[in-house]
């Protein structure tokens, strides 16, 4: 089968559209129960104060929760730690008021901002298809044969969305930061048949 096979990428930036939120929490006692009762505590209180922020039920996840031994200064001590998430719309007047509550309560924090539309991803997936195609009938012409109908088509999906800015809770401006526009880019490999 004679074909004409060409591959074409498109990029483009994209305003994110939401934040993840994710705060750690850490306690550690000489005993292991201790050190998990402590955490559970602190757990608590954090959980508390993002509901008095307006966190709906479903809204923070817990998880990553363990208790491992360690060495302080030749002593055998034991590390709790947990972490709770949480992902808001970035138009979420809510998340100032979050930020502020995970800090009074003591839990290290960081935010990142996400492109969780899928319509920008599709959209390049298509223009990348076009310019495709137009080369493969450019290609045709320039050989003096006609471009077909479409044999084949390959796409491998990217890794979508991802972390593009990282603020500490150390960082007195974080929230009112305008995020980093994300990096979207997608590749297709498209082949059609030749017409004589």
């Amino acid at each position: 089968m004679e074909t004409i096979k060409v591959t074409q990428n498109a990029s483009d930036k994209f305003a994110p559209d939401s934040v993840a939120i994710r705060a750690e929490l850490f306690a550690e006692h000489k005993k292991s129960d201790e050190a998990a009762r402590l955490l559970r505590e602190k757990t608590d209180a954090v959980l508390r104060a993002l509901a008095a922020a307006g966190v709906q039920d479903g809204e923070a996840v817990t998880g990553g929760a363990g208790v491992s031994a360690v060495r302080r200064d030749g002593k055998a001590a034991y590390h709790a730690h947990a972490d709770i998430k949480l992902t808001l719309p970035v138009s979420d007047e809510r998340i100032e008021g979050i930020a502020d509550a995970l800090e009074k309560n003591g839990a290290a924090w960081r935010q990142s901002y996400l492109l969780t539309d899928a319509s920008p991803r599709k959209a390049l997936i298509a223009r990348a298809v076009a310019a495709a195609k137009e080369d493969a009938a450019a290609i045709a012409a320039a050989a003096g044969v006609r471009l077909g109908e479409l044999a084949g088509v390959e796409y491998a999906a990217s890794f979508g969305g991802g972390v593009r800015m990282m603020r500490a809770a150390a960082v007195n401006d974080a929230v009112a930061t305008r995020p980093e526009d994300v990096e979207l880019s997608e590749t297709v490999t498209c082949e059609w048949r030749i017409q004589k």
